[in-house]
C-alpha cells in the first residue's frame, strides 16, 4: 500500500488559502519542536547511561522514546505540508500513541514510589549534607591518619621506654597468653622478637616451673578484678639462674570495665635480697657485738670500780682516824684524785650506757630547793679554793616538789657547775632555776649556771656539746678534761625530753642553761610571817647584787621590816639612824663582821643587836673566836631560806645561840651491837673497806670469799643480814642467792635479807639482783651513810623463817615513817577539812583494794598483781603513807619478777602497815574511824 494518499487531500503547501507567513510559522514551529524532541532523548539516554544508581530507568527510556516519537510526528507534520504521506504520518502517530500508552501503563503503578522520592530542595539539602559529611569524613580520615602516626610514634616511644627500664613488663589476655613484653623480659625468655612470645603461656617459657604459681595469681586477678601489689617471688632466667623479683599485677579492663587480661611488672631485687640477708647477718653480728660490749662494760666497770672502791673506802676509813694536818691534807689530796678518776670512769661508762640504750631514768618526787642547795653546797668548797663566790638564789623563788631523776639531775648540775669553776678565775658563779611555763600539773623548768669567766666564741659554742670536743688552741679556755662532761649533759637532758644550750660573749661571761618539762607534785610550803618574826627589824650589809636582791625578796615575802646597804658607810649610817624597841638583826658576811669594831659599835646603840653571819664552809669548821663573844648565828653559803628563817626566829625569840655547822654526826656504834652480818666478797681490799664501814655501827662481821663458802656458813650459823658481792669465783652472788632462797638448800634462814654489792654500773643490775632473790642493792663505792641506811632498813625486821610470816609489829620498825604528816599537810595547803575528807575516803576504800589484791594473789595472776600494786602505790603516795608506799613498790617489783614467795610474805605486811596508818590518822587528824 502506498504511504501517499492524494485523493481528496491536498498538501497544505500547495493550498491557496495558506499564505506564506502561516506556512512558515507551522514549518518553523514543528521543526524546532522536532529538534528539541530529538535532543531531549539524547540527553536522557546520556544521563541514564552515566548514572548507575538511577531508579526507575524504564521510565526514563519510555519518556525518551515517547519524546522521540513526538518529535517524529512533528517532523511528519512538516513533510505532509508538501508530500501527502498521510499513512506514514499516521503510522508514526500510532507508534507515538503506543509508546505513550506503554509509558502511562508503566508509569501509573510507579507513581506512589516516584512520589515518595525526595524533592529537589531535599535532594539539594541532602546533597549538601552528603558533601559536608564527605568533607568531614575526609578530615576525619586525615586526623585519623595523623593520630595513627602519633600513636605509632607514641608506641615507638613507649616501646623504647619499656625496653630501656630494667623492670620487666608484660600483659596477657583473658586466656593468660602473652600479648606483649618489653625487651628485658624478652631477653629473659631467650627470644629476639616480640612476635615469638605473643600467644605463649608461662608453661611454654623458661620459668615454667613457677607457671602454676603465676597462673593462680593471674586467675585470682581475673576473677576478683583486684590488683596484687608488692609480691616477692622467684623466677628463673634463660640460663637457669634463680632470681628474686618484686611483682605488681593489675587487671586490664575494656570500655565496659570488664576484665580482659592482666598487666604486670616485676623488678629484679636479687641484689637487694642478698644485701638484706647480709644486713640481717650484720645485725645479728652487731647485736652479738653489742652484747659482748655490754658484758665488757659491765666487767670493766666491775674491774675498774672495785679497786677504786677499795682506794676511796680506805681513804674514808683513814680520814676517820687521828691525823695531823699534813697527813689529813695528803689523805684529802689522794681522796680528791681518786674521786676525780672515779668521776672520769663514770663519764665513760655513762656515755657507753647512753650509746647502747642501757641508761634508764628513774623519776621520784624531789624537793628542788634542797636538791639545788645540796649541789651548790657540795661545790662550794671548790669555789672557795679558787676564791670564787657560788650563789644559789633560785630555790627561794621556785621552791617546789617535782618528779625528776635526782641522780641524773645532780650529775648535770655538777658537770655544769664544775665546768664553770674550771674556767672562771675571779668573780662568781650563779646557779638559778625558774619556772618558765606552767600547765598544771606539768611545768617547764629552766636551770642556768652563769659565770664571770673568759667567755666563749660563737664558733666554739657550736662545738661544746659534741663528744670528745675540747676548745682548740685559739680559744682562751685551756684544754682540760675528757671532753665528755658537756656531751653527757646534752645526752641526759635530751633523754629527759629537754634541751640545753649556752649564751656567751668572748672575754666577758657565759651562761649554760637547760630546760626540762616535769610534773609538779605540789608547791613546797613556804615559811610565812607569824608571831615568830613579829616586830623584827633587819639591816643587811651586802655588796653583791645577787645577795641584795635575794634578801630584799626574801624579807619582803616574810613581811619583815628591813633595809639594805651595799657599803659599810651606808650600813653604819642606817644603823645609827635606826630607832626600834625590838631586836635588830644585822646580816653580813663574816669578813665584814671581823673587820668591824663591834664593841665600839654596840656602845653607840640603844637597842638590842644580834648577828646573822654568812660564812664559807671552811670558816664553819674553824669558827672565829670573835663570834663567840656576841649573839651570832653562822650560816654556810650558799644560803637556804629555811635556815635563814629558823636563824631569824632563833635570834628573835632569845633562844640559845647555836652555830649552824655542817659536821658528821657521831656514829651510834652500839646501835647494832647484837647483830651478826655475813659479808660475801672476794676482793681483799673491799673486804677491809666494807667490814670497817659495817663495824662502825656495831655489828659482828664474818667473811665468806665466794658463794659456795657463804652457803656453808649460812647452813651452820644464824646471821641477821648478808652483804653479797655479785661477781666472784667458784660461785657468783646471783647463783648463791638463788640457792639460799631455794627450799631445797640447807641454809637456816631462807628469807634472810640479802643486800647486793656490785661495781657494775649498767642498766638492769638492780633488776637482775632482785630477780635472783636479793632484797636491795648498793652500787660501789660503798659509803658509810649507805651502809647505815641499809642496816636501819633491814635489821629493823625480825628474821622471817621458812614457812613463817613476819611479825608485823617488828618488821615495820624502820626509819621510814608510817605517815608523813608534814608532807601531807603541805600537799593539801594546810586545809584541815580537806585533809580529813581525803583521809576518810582513803581509809574507807583501802580495805576493798587490799581485799581485791588478796583475791588476785590467790589466782596468781602476776600481771594483775603488778597493776593492783601500782594502784596501791599511787594511793599511798597521795596519802604520804611512806611505809605502805615502800611495801607497794616491793610488791609491784616482786609481781613483775613472778616471786610468789615474796608476794605471800609482803601481803600481810601491807595489811599491818595499813592498820598502823589508820591508827596514826586517827591520832593525827582525829578521824575516829
Amino acid at each position: 500500500m502506498s504511504m501517499e494518499h492524494t485523493q481528496d487531500f491536498m498538501p497544505h503547501g500547495y493550498c491557496i488559502s495558506w499564505d506564506v507567513p502561516l506556512l512558515t510559522l507551522h514549518v518553523l514551529s514543528d521543526f524546532f519542536i522536532a529538534l528539541a524532541y530529538f535532543s531531549i532523548p539524547v540527553g536522557i539516554i546520556y544521563f541514564v547511561s552515566k548514572k548507575d544508581d538511577v531508579t526507575f530507568k524504564p521510565v526514563y527510556y519510555l519518556f525518551a522514546a515517547f519524546i522521540l516519537a513526538c518529535g517524529i510526528t512533528h517532523l511528519m507534520g512538516i513533510i505532509t505540508l508538501w508530500l501527502p504521506v498521510y499513512y506514514l504520518a499516521g503510522v508514526f502517530k500510532l507508534l507515538t500513541a503506543i509508546v505513550s500508552v506503554a509509558t502511562a501503563i508503566y508509569l501509573i503503578p510507579k507513581l506512589s514510589d516516584m512520589v515518595a522520592l525526595p524533592e529537589l530542595n531535599e535532594l539539594l539539602l541532602l546533597n549538601k549534607k552528603l558533601t559536608d559529611e564527605n568533607h568531614s569524613r575526609k578530615k576525619a580520615e586525615m586526623e585519623l591518619e595523623q593520630s595513627r602516626a602519633k600513636l605509632a610514634e607514641s608506641n615507638k616511644m613507649l616501646s623504647t621506654v619499656l625496653d630501656a627500664i630494667p623492670v620487666r613488663v608484660f600483659w596477657k589476655n583473658h586466656d593468660l597468653e602473652f600479648q606483649g613484653v618489653n625487651r628485658v623480659l624478652l631477653e629473659d625468655a631467650g627470644m629476639n622478637d616480640v612476635s615469638e612470645i605473643i600467644g605463649k603461656t608461662d608453661y611454654q617459657l623458661p620459668w615454667a616451673d613457677f607457671a602454676d604459681k603465676y597462673k593462680k595469681d593471674d586467675e585470682a586477678i581475673l576473677d576478683s578484678g583486684r590488683s596484687m601489689l608488692q609480691i616477692e617471688e622467684e623466677l628463673v632466667d634463660r640460663s637457669g639462674n634463680r632470681l628474686w623479683a618484686k611483682t605488681n599485677k593489675v587487671p586490664l579492663l575494656n570500655d565496659n570495665n570488664e576484665v580482659i587480661g592482666v598487666l604486670g611488672t616485676f623488678e629484679d631485687i636479687t641484689q637487694s635480697k642478698l644485701a638484706e640477708q647480709e644486713v640481717i647477718v650484720a645485725k645479728e653480728q652487731a647485736e652479738q657485738a653489742n652484747i659482748a660490749k655490754s658484758e665488757f662494760l659491765a666487767n670493766m666497770s666491775h674491774e675498774l670500780r672495785t679497786p677504786l672502791n677499795g682506794v676511796i673506802g680506805t681513804l674514808n676509813l683513814l680520814a676517820e682516824t687521828s691525823l695531823n694536818a699534813r697527813q689529813s691534807n695528803l689523805v684529802n689530796i689522794s681522796k680528791h684524785s681518786a674521786e676525780s678518776l672515779f668521776g672520769l670512769l663514770n663519764d665513760v661508762l655513762d656515755l657507753s650506757k647512753i650509746e647502747s640504750g642501757k641508761l634508764e631514768l628513774e623519776y621520784h618526787n624531789e624537793d628542788l630547793d634542797e636538791l639545788l642547795a645540796e649541789v651548790a653546797r657540795g661545790m662550794a668548797g671548790r669555789a672557795e679554793e679558787k676564791g670564787l663566790e657560788l650563789l644559789c638564789p633560785a630555790h627561794f623563788m621556785s621552791s617546789c616538789v617535782a618528779k625528776v631523776d635526782r641522780l641524773r639531775l645532780r650529775q648535770i648540775l655538777n658537770n655544769l657547775i664544775g665546768n664553770a669553776l674550771k674556767f672562771t678565775e675571779k668573780g662568781s658563779i650563779t646557779v638559778d632555776m625558774t619556772v618558765i611555763k606552767k600547765t598544771m600539773p606539768e611545768a617547764t623548768l629552766r636551770f642556768s649556771i652563769s659565770d664571770t669567766g673568759m667567755g666563749i666564741s660563737e664558733h666554739d659554742q657550736t662545738l661544746l656539746f659534741e663528744r670528745f670536743r675540747q676548745l682548740d688552741g685559739s680559744s682562751t679556755r685551756p684544754q682540760t678534761g675528757s671532753g665528755l662532761g658537756l656531751a653527757i649533759c646534752r645526752e641526759l637532758v635530751e633523754l629527759m625530753g629537754g634541751r640545753i644550750g649556752v649564751s656567751s660573749t668572748l672575754g666577758q661571761d657565759s651562761t649554760f642553761w637547760f630546760e626540762i618539762t616535769t610534773e609538779l607534785v605540789n608547791r613546797k610550803a613556804q615559811p610565812h610571817q607569824d608571831s615568830s618574826l613579829a616586830g623584827m627589824s633587819v639591816i643587811v650589809l651586802a655588796e653583791n647584787p645577787t645577795y641584795k636582791r635575794y634578801f630584799a625578796d626574801l624579807l619582803a615575802n616574810w613581811s619583815v621590816q628591813h633595809e639594805i646597804a651595799d657599803s659599810i658607810d651606808l650600813f653604819q649610817e642606817i644603823l645609827f639612824e635606826h630607832h626600834h624597841d625590838q631586836t635588830c638583826v644585822l646580816i653580813m658576811e663574816t669578813d665584814y663582821f671581823l673587820n668591824l669594831d663591834i664593841t665600839a659599835l654596840l656602845s653607840q646603840l640603844t637597842f638590842d643587836v644580834r648577828f646573822l653571819l654568812m660564812t664559807s664552809q671552811s670558816q664553819l669548821t674553824q669558827v672565829p673566836e670573835k663570834t663567840e663573844q656576841y649573839d651570832c648565828i653562822l650560816l654556810a653559803k650558799p644560803l637556804m631560806q629555811s635556815e635563814v628563817f629558823n636563824a631569824l626566829v632563833g635570834l628573835r625569840k632569845d633562844m640559845p645561840t647555836e652555830h649552824f655547822k655542817h659536821s658528821v654526826k657521831p656514829v651510834e656504834n652500839a646501835q647494832f651491837k647484837d647483830t651478826k652480818i655475813l659479808l660475801v666478797e672476794d676482793n681483799s681490799t673491799n673486804i677491809i673497806v666494807a667490814k670497817g664501814l659495817i663495824q662502825m655501827y656495831g655489828p659482828t662481821v664474818e667473811v665468806a670469799e665466794n658463794g659456795e663458802l657463804a652457803l656453808k656458813m649460812l647452813s651452820k650459823q644464824r646471821f641477821d643480814l648478808v652483804f653479797m658481792d655479785c661477781q666472784m669465783p667458784v660461785m657468783d652472788g646471783y647463783e648463791c642467792t638463788r640457792l639460799i632462797r631455794s627450799e631445797e638448800s640447807s641454809v637456816i634462814n631462807h628469807r634472810i635479807p640479802i643486800i647486793a654489792l656490785t661495781a657494775n654500773a649498767m642498766r638492769g643490775d638492780r633488776e637482775a639482783c632482785l630477780a635472783a632473790g636479793m632484797d636491795d642493792y648498793i652500787s660501789k663505792p660503798v659509803e658509810a651513810g649507805t651502809i647505815h641506811q641499809m642496816l636501819k632498813k633491814w635489821l629493823a625486821q625480825e628474821d622471817i623463817t621458812q614457812g613463817d610470816l613476819p611479825k608485823m609489829d617488828e618488821s615495820l620498825e624502820s626509819a621510814t615513817p608510817v605517815f608523813d604528816k608534814a608532807n601531807y599537810s603541805s600537799r593539801l595547803m594546810d586545809d584541815d577539812n580537806l585533809m580529813k575528807q581525803v583521809a576518810l575516803n582513803f581509809v574507807a576504800d583501802m580495805p576493798l583494794q587490799l581485799e581485791k589484791l588478796n583475791g588476785i594473789l590467790v589466782s596468781e595472776d602476776y600481771e594483775q598483781l603488778a597493776a593492783q600494786a601500782h594502784k596501791l602505790k599511787g594511793a599511798a603516795s597521795n596519802m604520804a603513807a611512806e611505809q605502805m608506799y615502800d611495801l607497794a613498790v616491793e610488791f609491784e617489783l616482786a609481781a613483775k619478777e613472778h616471786v610468789m614467795e615474796r608476794l605471800t610474805a609482803l601481803y600481810p605486811m601491807l595489811m599491818q602497815a595499813f592498820e598502823q596508818l589508820r591508827d596514826e590518822l586517827d591520832e593525827e587528824l582525829g578521824l575516829e574511824t
